[in-house]
């Protein structure tokens, strides 16, 4: 995750030690040193835009042997999606399920929106997007909070779940801002991080 957002900002951010020699030795020092802050101040810009993600709780033992649990056969696990990102919905479950199948190396994972295809249905994996209100977070399983219409400032909120009927096993809070839609580098990334925080063999795991 942290290697996935230093390559972007390194790429998309130069800093004053790729200035070429030259140009550093005609720039006086309080220009170098401006040079500098106004390249760390785009960096905290490109920071604060996302994807960042949280591990709220996570089952003592680590989510991923319940991961195997629902899965013995890598059959399909349920995916629910509720809340909108983006004005324009069409595909996103599609997107959704592509990114996050690929996302888990130790694991393979097959995820379905259709819960009589699940391998077992007791067990679901909910992306709730843009709660106006989260709810208790023990209680997400049981009294699964709402999703939220898109959000005209171009911010996506998210609190993501695993459960196993009512009981919460893992749960994940994220945002991402500056999303041009499902396909967006971003917006996959953040897709990403939600799956590997969440079945983490510990809460410790990186």
């Amino acid at each position: 995750m942290a290697a996935d957002q230093n390559r972007d900002h390194h790429t998309a951010m130069p800093t004053i030690d790729r200035l070429a020699p030259a140009l550093r030795r005609r720039l006086p020092r309080p220009l170098l040193t401006a040079a500098a802050v106004v390249a760390g101040l785009f960096g905290l810009t490109a920071c604060d835009q996302g994807p960042s993600t949280v591990t709220p709780f996570m089952h003592p033992s680590g989510a991923f042997d319940f991961l195997v649990a629902a899965t013995k056969n890598e059959g399909p696990l349920y995916l629910e999606i509720d809340g909108a990102p983006f004005v324009n919905g069409s595909g996103l479950a599609d997107q959704v399920t592509a990114v996050m199948e690929r996302a888990l190396q130790a694991r393979i994972l097959h995820l379905t929106a259709d819960r009589k295809a699940a391998e077992d249905p007791r067990f679901r994996l909910v992306l709730v997007f843009n709660p106006p209100d989260s709810g208790e977070l023990l209680a997400f399983c049981e009294r699964q909070p709402v999703g939220g219409p898109y959000q005209t400032e171009g911010r996506i909120d998210l609190r993501a779940g695993f459960c196993r009927g009512d009981d919460l096993i893992a749960a994940v809070d994220g945002w991402v801002e500056e999303v041009d839609g499902a396909e967006d580098q971003k917006f996959e990334q953040f897709m990403r991080q939600v799956v590997r925080d969440m079945f983490s063999r510990s809460r410790n795991d990186d």
